[in-house]
């Protein structure tokens, strides 16, 4: 299946420099709880739409709120994750498929919450393809391992 590619405007220096609030569009019922255990589950729906469609982002802040461990960016990376449907794909077409749509950034820690994510989705998408959630991560990881390893060298030379 293909993914649509959507080009969006990044955003300039006075959008930049907008409360966080206005520049995601919530209202001012909505908050942003990253620091606290409740998750408003509409104002993290609205922003994994705009994550997942590029609208005022780039693909390098995707993982940034994919990958934090507080319960209002699992609520987004649930959301954001939706939007894939990897049903009848393969382990390594679906990573393909996700990782086609934002650049994979990060500290290990916080690339292996965005993955975990990515497992829990590809399961829920096949279910009985794989033993478990766990297996398929495991699988996911030896994916990127692999692909560092092959391609790592000459992404260093590139720079």
């Amino acid at each position: 299946p293909k993914v649509e590619v959507k080009h969006s405007r990044l955003p300039t220096d006075c959008e930049l420099e907008q409360d966080p609030s206005d520049r995601l569009g919530l209202s001012s019922s909505d908050t942003l709880t990253n620091g606290s255990h409740r998750a408003d589950v509409a104002a993290a729906k609205r922003l994994a739409k705009r994550l997942y469609n590029l609208e005022g982002f780039r693909k390098a802040d995707v993982s940034r709120h994919l990958s934090k461990n507080n319960d209002f960016s699992q609520t987004i990376a649930e959301e954001y994750l939706s939007f894939f449907n990897f049903a009848g794909l393969s382990l390594d077409q679906a990573l393909r498929t996700f990782l086609r749509q934002f650049a994979l950034m990060g500290e290990t820690q916080e690339r292996e919450r965005v993955l975990s994510h990515f497992s829990r989705r590809y399961t829920v998408c096949n279910p009985g393809v794989m033993p478990s959630e766990d297996a398929v991560h495991t699988l996911t990881c030896a994916l990127m391992l692999l692909n560092t390893d092959l391609h790592g060298q000459w992404c260093s030379l590139q720079t």
